[in-house]
């Protein structure tokens, strides 16, 4: 994992007892490219997004096989 070079040099000037301070205040003030989501999740669906291609949606050949009991 890369870290941001502003925290880079923000953990080199602080003394150990403050990193703790550091990670608590990073939690409460992300990133804004790291604020909101789970990561490794798709972004949540936005109202009104145009579908990207035209048309209806396609329908399989068949249906599925019925299950066996």
């Amino acid at each position: 994992m890369k870290i941001d070079p502003r925290i880079s040099a923000e953990l080199a000037r602080l003394e150990p007892n403050q990193v703790g301070v550091l990670a608590w205040s990073l939690l409460a003030h992300p990133p804004i490219s790291m604020s909101g989501g789970i990561p490794g999740q798709p972004d949540p669906d936005t109202p009104n997004e145009q579908p990207t291609e035209p048309g209806e949606p396609m329908l399989p050949d068949e249906p599925p096989p019925a299950p066996v009991a």
